[in-house]
């Protein structure tokens, strides 16, 4: 009879504890997946942005202002070992487009040099310094874009915008021109051969298409910024995008076939910038958001996912499906988080709030892994190997 008792008391037990796994097991899987810890890179009184990943994904080269002057450094991945590599006492910046050299033994950047800022290549040590345009006036007067330099895909030339005639002193072109005209240029990687491509003084930041021979660049020549394309001799120009309102960026695919870009609002209509993508010869283009203020459309490095920054949401980064589908939050909720870059490897995204630089790691997609249940976190997924081993050994 006590037996019995003590048995039954013990099966109670055994079901109770498992009863208990079972539910614990139950509201883990639909807790959310907790998210991977954001890595903070660097941490001084500098203002650092414009973080820029080397091709082999070791390094991080980004610019770093007190407010008055601005140097390039280069840190590790982890940020150990930061290095200045420029001369802090003056202005040294990147463009918008990636400094790296597709070989990674150079960075392209502008630097003031006391008479406008002009192009420069240097090795990543800040030694080997190269100016490779002399007055060009890369930028126009602060605050007005109209600027952007890119590598070609192998490393060999340099597509550029110029607000100046090349090698023209500042002060022979007037300060109109110098706020409405820019053209595209390109050279040789060492500054030699320069060769203007376009004429109209209505072209701007210049993109070489990945793996091609095509650059693409914006313009407006019909009452609208769009996107147009050519050949790396200036020939071919045709118009890529027929938007309602004005392109405001735009990234090339990693395959060079397909471009994500930003859509202005028409005037007079509510301030909204949409994300479209459209095939590199003009055709197939699709909406991917509306109804929001979204911009800076990043490429993962396999082309199947998009990084982007909102205005009007509530996070500020988020990614999607190339497609537009599978739309989540990127990383904890910052407003601040901006000037997002994707690792060589896809892993990490390195942002920048306008004061540090943070690395948020990606081994576990921003997205849910089915409808009511989220993905299971490093820690939910021990819980649940516990309890398993513990109902196995009851048995």
């Amino acid at each position: 009879m006590c037996r019995n008792i003590s048995m039954r008391r013990t099966g109670e037990a055994c079901m109770n504890r498992k009863t208990i796994c079972i539910v614990l097991l139950l509201i883990a899987s639909a807790l959310p997946a907790a998210a991977a810890p954001v890595v903070q890179l660097t941490n001084d009184s500098a203002f650092d942005s414009y973080p820029f990943w080397s091709p082999d994904g070791a390094r991080i080269a980004f610019v770093s202002s007190d407010g008055v002057h601005a140097g390039i450094r280069v840190i590790e991945r982890d940020g150990q070992n930061p290095v200045p590599v420029t001369d802090d006492r003056s202005w040294n910046l990147f463009t918008e487009f990636d400094p790296w050299s597709p070989d990674g033994k150079k960075l392209l950047f502008l630097s003031d040099g006391g008479r406008g800022l002009d192009l420069w290549t240097m090795n990543p040590d800040g030694t080997g310094r190269v100016r490779l345009t002399e007055g060009g006036r890369i930028v126009p007067i602060p605050g007005l874009s109209g600027y952007g330099a890119d590598w070609s895909a192998d490393g060999k030339r340099i597509v550029y915008t110029s607000c100046l005639f090349d090698d023209a002193a500042i002060q022979e072109v007037n300060l109109s021109a110098i706020r409405t005209e820019a053209d595209i240029w390109i050279m040789d990687a060492d500054g030699g051969n320069k060769k203007q491509l376009t004429s109209g003084g209505d072209a701007r930041l210049p993109l070489w298409q990945p793996q091609g021979d095509r650059i693409a660049y914006l313009a407006d020549r019909s009452g609208n910024r769009e996107i147009w394309a050519m050949q790396s001799d200036g020939a071919g120009e045709t118009q890529v995008t027929f938007s309602e309102g004005s392109v405001s960026g735009y990234s090339w695919s990693p395959d060079g076939t397909r471009i994500a870009y930003v859509v202005a609002s028409p005037p007079g209509t509510l301030p909204e910038f949409s994300l479209r993508i459209i095939n590199s010869d003009g055709s197939g283009s699709e909406q991917l958001t509306t109804g929001n203020r979204d911009r800076s459309p990043i490429w993962s490095p396999d082309g199947t996912r998009i990084a982007f920054r909102s205005e009007s949401r509530d996070r500020a980064l988020w990614v999607m499906k190339s497609d537009g589908s599978g739309l989540a939050p990127l990383g904890p909720d910052n407003p601040a988080y901006m000037m997002h870059q994707w690792s060589p490897d896809g892993r990490t995204i390195v942002v920048s709030d306008g004061n540090n630089l943070y690395a948020i790691p990606l081994e576990d997609p921003a997205a849910p892994a089915s409808p009511g249940f989220e993905v299971v976190s490093a820690a939910g997924a021990l819980f649940l190997t516990a309890c398993l081993f513990r109902l196995r050994k009851q048995k």
